[in-house]
């Protein structure tokens, strides 16, 4: 499925995102070539503007500048080369995608499809608004001299895109993960009856014990893909939330004092379009890994159901398979984990919101001074 993607998704190399080419080595190394290429422009632009006198109008501080702005350029970089180190790693996560799909329509018998309209909407959405929104901040830079913001602009762009990049990736994952709890809810409704269900167009039974080896093996290959997905993506992933937290908190906290009239209303525009975005970035990044972390929920549910559900007919070895089953389910859970750091879910959205809170009142205290 992602390979059916991947003559829209190589044009998102202009930003060296995504490799441009599987087979050819050479367009690897002219990628690699550019990519370091905006690297350094991008440091070297925004060494440049720190050494440019400031502007009268200043919305920000020098230093709130350095720390907002460095942030997103560390970011770009950290997205850069883990992308550049990681080009055959990329193509293999696809081709464990792809081969999974196989499995599930071969051994398990499963139309695979392709993500449903409401996954194509939000993605695209949530793409367009990203780029929509980046419009108000470059109003505010031409009208009030912020030259710290070209200087990041590329890195806005970037991780802007990057972020709906992984939210698709994730999405993919979690569409594998309701299927697989799909063909498990069969065999369960399977078992309940009595066992006397036959799969259709297929001689095996749902509830045999090469059907349950199937299932067992999917989700393992399952919970590798997971893990492939967080070692390929983990460091952009920690970075893409340390920018996504700082900007929208000094943002928020900008906001407020725009409405205190410390300066002027025309910086709305600009805080608006930073802290809104990230805000729903958070969310529905966090909404993503809390639904495939659900589904593992369920699928484990319908394991123990199955147990609590004996046939004096089946072979010994079914229960054995299946109290293993039930194991690896819930020692493998299927999270999207960065790093180490943090678990994508909404345990991590209301540490966040927390935070924010906090380090806004402090902020606010600081500014009464």
């Amino acid at each position: 499925m992602l390979y059916s993607l991947q003559s829209y998704l190589k044009y998102f190399a202009l930003l060296g995102i995504v490799p441009w080419s599987e087979n050819c080595a050479y367009s690897r190394f002219i990628q690699r070539v550019y990519s370091l290429f905006l690297i350094v422009f991008n440091v070297t632009t925004f060494a440049f503007s720190m050494y440019l006198p400031p502007g009268k109008e200043l919305f920000l501080s020098l230093m709130v500048n350095v720390i907002v702005f460095v942030a997103k350029i560390v970011c770009f970089t950290v997205i850069l080369l883990q992308v550049m180190i990681q080009y055959d790693d990329y193509y293999r996560f696809c081709m464990e995608i792809k081969c999974l799909g196989l499995r599930f329509q071969c051994e398990l018998n499963m139309d695979i499809g392709g993500l449903g309209w409401k996954s194509y909407a939000k993605i695209l959405g949530l793409g367009i608004g990203l780029l929509v929104t980046i419009l108000p901040s470059i109003y505010v830079a031409v009208s009030g001299s912020l030259l710290y913001f070209w200087s990041s602009f590329l890195s806005v762009l970037t991780i802007r895109m990057q972020s709906v990049l992984m939210m698709l990736y994730v999405d993919l994952l979690g569409h594998h993960v309701c299927l697989l709890g799909k063909r498990l809810q069969d065999v369960l409704n399977c078992h309940v009856k009595g066992g006397n269900c036959i799969l259709d167009g297929n001689c095996k039974q749902l509830c045999s014990l090469e059907f349950l080896l199937a299932l067992k093996q999917s989700h393992m290959e399952l919970y590798h893909l997971f893990t492939h997905f967080n070692d390929l993506f983990g460091w952009t992933i920690v970075s893409i939330y340390v920018v996504l937290i700082v900007d929208s908190t000094v943002n928020i906290y900008w906001t407020q004092q725009v409405l205190a009239e410390v300066y002027e209303y025309k910086y709305l525009y600009a805080t608006f379009s930073v802290f809104i975005p990230a805000l729903i970035m958070i969310f529905v990044f966090c909404r993503c890994g809390e639904f495939c972390k659900r589904q593992n929920v369920l699928i484990g549910s319908y394991l123990r159901n199955m147990a609590c559900h004996p046939d004096h007919a089946k072979e010994p070895a079914y229960n054995e398979v299946l109290s293993e089953f039930i194991m690896q389910v819930e020692q493998n859970s299927f999270v999207i984990n960065a790093e180490g750091f943090m678990d994508i879910n909404n345990s991590l959205l209301m540490s966040i919101l927390a935070a924010k809170v906090t380090y806004l009142i402090v902020l606010m205290q600081f500014s009464s001074y």
